[in-house]
């Protein structure tokens, strides 16, 4: 039992330790170059709220960054953008890869992309309408949800 509660107090110390690593911060020179760019280039005039800078144990770091309008934007360590969530309005087009684009464009006339998430094997996709939509790593829908 000692040996038990031992352990428990020792994922307990990491976990505090670990989660003791997030930061909050409005200094975009904290984001890795790639995610500077892209935020610049793809949000201009935009004013960033607050970046939070979580380290995760097995992830690696992830910078959330939160622009005043509400969009959110998820980069992994190396600035690669992970999620891109625009809330009311499009994802910027330089996000979404063309096939998934054409495909939207061709299906759900008049309806746009208000969020996109790159996983590793596949692209989760929301439109405006509520729809939610997978797509595999080559822009091939997969499935439907409602």
């Amino acid at each position: 039992m000692k040996k038990f509660l031992g352990f428990i107090a020792l994922a307990l110390w990491a976990f505090v330790s670990v989660n003791a690593g997030d930061k909050v911060t409005r200094n975009v020179s904290k984001l890795p170059a790639e995610a500077q760019k892209s935020i610049s280039s793809n949000f201009p005039g935009q004013e960033i709220s607050y970046i939070k800078i979580d380290r995760e144990l097995l992830k690696g770091t992830i910078y959330e960054v939160v622009l005043v309008n509400g969009t959110e934007v998820d980069f992994t360590s190396n600035g690669q953008w992970k999620e891109v969530d625009c809330k009311k309005s499009a994802v910027p087009n330089a996000f979404i890869p063309v096939e998934i684009s054409t495909y939207v464009k061709n299906n759900f006339a008049g309806k746009f992309i208000k969020r996109i998430e790159r996983e590793t094997r596949h692209y989760d996709v929301e439109l405006n309408n509520g729809l939610d939509l997978k797509f595999d790593l080559k822009g091939n829908l997969k499935y439907i949800d409602d």
